[in-house]
């Protein structure tokens, strides 16, 4: 049975909120429920879901959202099961508390994508804005759970307060990532900007395309740069090692990495992990859309 295609009308131009419009919800609704479902608006009002797509009707446990999405913000929000695709750029809030199920995102996401997130796989196959998989406004913490891959670059403060969890970031990052961050993991293929980690209580950090100049001083508030070979870093490796671009995966080892300790006002318990030599060259060629399945 075909998915559950739901397609923006043309020329719409208000901004929509998507969240709860997933699998687990849609599910149970019948098709005239489906076309009176409410979906809010910037200003507070609600319009049907009829007035704002063109409904194919098909498996409610996958659904695609199809044309002009670049206003719809909180997609695949709260989301627990199923699989949702977005084919397109979409807005902000991206799978903001969503604790289950898989979503795919064809084109580059908002801000706050992953902001809540608990659970599930998440992936952006594009650029991603300000404080993804970061705290919202208002909350103590970010992502919260789940795995995330972004195969384009981050935008400032990546994984500010992030409480658990994976992040893969295949682009560049830009400045403030790891700020404040609680625990996690972050895997960052590309070039990564300073400052970075201001604040970081605990979590990892594995830094796999940074320029050699980092080996000449740590960052800011972290100990300096020791050789090691930690025991949980092949598994911790192994992990992440599906998600890598091809020739990076091909080319990664374990064996001997720079670590580094901090911030060390707020104890050290965070780690960031570099690996002493290059093993690819800056131009980043994983970035020739070699996606995955």
């Amino acid at each position: 049975m075909a998915a559950l295609k739901l397609t923006r009308k043309p020329q719409r131009d208000r901004w929509l909120n998507l969240r709860g419009v997933v699998p687990d919800r849609l599910q149970p609704l019948s098709l005239a429920e489906l076309k009176a479902l409410p979906i809010g608006t910037a200003n507070g009002s609600t319009v049907t879901l009829e007035s704002e797509f063109e409904i194919e009707d098909g498996d409610r446990l996958r659904i695609e959202l199809d044309g002009d999405l670049r206003r719809c913000d909180g997609i695949a929000g709260d989301m627990r099961a199923g699989e949702l695709v977005a084919h397109g750029p979409v807005g902000n809030y991206l799978a903001d508390g969503m604790s289950g199920g898989r979503a795919v995102v064809e084109g580059d996401a908002g801000w706050y994508a992953a902001s809540g997130m608990r659970g599930g796989q998440l992936t952006i196959r594009g650029d991603v804005g300000r404080y993804a998989a970061a705290a919202p406004p208002a909350a103590a913490r970010g992502m919260n759970g789940g795995e995330v891959l972004i195969c384009g670059a981050a935008d400032e403060f990546l994984a500010s307060r992030m409480r658990r969890g994976r992040v893969v970031v295949w682009g560049d990052v830009a400045a403030g990532c790891a700020t404040r961050m609680i625990a996690g993991t972050l895997v960052l293929c590309g070039q990564v900007q300073s400052p970075l980690g201001c604040g970081m209580a605990r979590g990892t950090l594995l830094l796999l395309g940074s320029p050699a100049s980092w080996i000449e001083a740590s960052p800011p508030g972290f100990t300096a740069w020791e050789a090691c070979e930690l025991s949980f870093l092949q598994i911790l490796i192994s992990d992440a090692l599906p998600h890598l671009p091809v020739p990076l995966r091909e080319s990664l080892q374990a064996g001997r990495w720079l670590r580094s300790l901090g911030d060390r006002s707020l104890g050290g318990q965070g780690e960031l992990l570099l690996r002493p030599l290059s093993l690819l060259s800056p131009g980043e060629p994983w970035l020739e859309r070699d996606w995955p399945v």
